[in-house]
């Protein structure tokens, strides 16, 4: 139940750095959002933090940087294209997780994931044609945050297997990265981004602490949490739904209207997520993927 609501909670996230994008920058914007998460995960986790070692904090840092890397593009790709398009788009990332695997570390892959990608494929080119030829510039940069999730989700398995880390402490590392990078680009321009803070109206404060506490540190401490007491199988599964969820707030909330094109798109992207997970748990089912997302 605590996984289902966090693919609640970030399927409702997409909505809201969409909306949140009328009065602030990406850059401020993960600052302000990542502060929050870090410094509740720090609080919350105070008594972890003695004994952090010089390679929690080197990966927290690598991690950290691709993290950030992802949510720049995953924020700012929000903004020029439907959220549920983004929801659906990200996920292809769990395709590309076995490919990178394979041209990369050489590592075997199941046959039926190439078909699997295939229709995974299939799905993205419904849900970015659906006006045609012409793909919106915000559909490329999600797909873009999507190829560099999957290769932080390859590398942070190949660098942290075998390797006695604390994943809560590597973790808020890597949070407390994203928003001293966030923090870093704001300072290019000072003033506008002190203008911003300044009049953000009170509705944008609650979206971003929501964004900030549920959406960041709740998920990731769930998250962390449900690794340890059910199976990485089960705990990506119930995390396919994410795009599911996406729709839903986006047609609700933001009154998206999603063509019969667009919706099969959307099922065909997430049930070769949903199929692919399934596929490779079976093939490995002792060697839990570490899960890295937003």
């Amino acid at each position: 139940m605590g996984v289902l609501g966090v693919a609640i909670v970030w399927g409702s996230t997409y909505v809201a750095m969409q909306w949140s994008g009328r009065f602030i920058s990406v850059p401020t914007f993960l600052f302000l959002r990542f502060a929050m998460g870090a410094l509740t995960i720090t609080v919350l986790s105070f008594r972890v933090w003695r004994g952090v070692t010089r390679e929690e904090v080197s990966l927290g840092v690598l991690f950290g940087c691709l993290l950030f890397g992802i949510l720049f593009l995953e924020t700012l790709g929000v903004r020029y294209t439907l959220a549920s398009n983004a929801g659906f788009l990200i996920s292809l990332s769990v395709m590309l997780v076995p490919l990178i695997e394979r041209f990369f570390l050489r590592a075997p892959v199941a046959p039926s994931i190439y078909p699997l990608t295939l229709l995974s494929l299939a799905g993205c080119a419904l849900l970015t044609l659906d006006q045609g030829f012409s793909v919106r510039s915000g559909d490329l940069i999600i797909l873009a945050a999507a190829v560099i999730r999957a290769a932080q989700i390859v590398l942070f398995g190949s660098r942290a297997k075998g390797r006695e880390v604390s994943l809560i402490r590597v973790t808020g590392i890597e949070l407390w990265v994203v928003a001293l990078g966030g923090l870093l680009l704001s300072l290019l321009q000072p003033q506008h981004s002190w203008h911003e803070m300044t009049r953000l109206p009170g509705t944008a404060w609650l979206v971003i602490a929501y964004l900030g506490v549920a959406g960041t540190a709740f998920a990731f401490l769930t998250q962390l949490h449900a690794a340890r007491v059910s199976s990485p199988t089960r705990v990506g599964l119930v995390l396919s739904t994410e795009p599911f969820f996406s729709a839903v707030f986006a047609v609700v909330l933001l009154s998206e209207h999603l063509g019969p094109a667009q919706l099969i798109g959307g099922a065909l992207v997430l049930l070769s997520a949903y199929l692919g997970r399934w596929v490779d748990a079976r093939r490995r089912p002792s060697s839990p993927a570490p899960e890295v997302t937003e």
